[in-house]
């Protein structure tokens, strides 16, 4: 087992505080844009997370938020016209979520200005270390972990 300070051969905290100031200094960049398409950061996030978790309580879950919150940006998106519910067959009571043609637009754009603020900050590497920074983030975030020989 690796120690807090770093038996992975450096500072784990404060790789991940500077992992942080990354990720905000992204979201931060893109703001203006996110608010121009009526979007928070978190209201983008979560519309992104639906592909994956149709359901409010996945969505909490996922995204580490209470589900008040989650039933709040819901709300809001909904209200956009970014999403629907839709009931699910055999349960009444429950509903997925459903992102509208609005929302697929809406997340278009809103990836297309987080990626453009990213591509801003990698432009300060050489090419090959982005292309080592991007295989590195995926693997670490648990994509592709059955290659190098790491167990599945």
């Amino acid at each position: 087992m690796m120690s807090a300070s770093g038996g992975c051969g450096s500072d784990a905290c404060g790789t991940l505080a500077n992992l942080w100031r990354l990720i905000q200094a992204v979201v931060d960049d893109s703001e203006a844009e996110l608010e121009a398409l009526g979007l928070s950061a978190k209201a983008f996030f979560l519309l992104e997370a639906v592909e994956e978790h149709r359901f409010p309580a996945l969505l909490a879950r996922r995204m580490h938020l209470p589900p008040p919150t989650v039933t709040y940006l819901v709300k809001g998106l909904e209200d956009k016209g970014f999403l629907g519910r839709q009931a699910e067959p055999g349960d009444l009571r429950k509903f997925r979520l459903v992102l509208t043609d609005a929302g697929r637009a809406a997340l278009r754009r809103g990836r297309e200005a987080l990626s453009l603020a990213l591509c801003r900050r990698l432009g300060r590497l050489e090419s090959g270390d982005v292309v080592a920074f991007d295989r590195i983030v995926a693997r670490l975030a648990g994509h592709g972990e059955a290659r190098g020989g790491m167990a599945e």
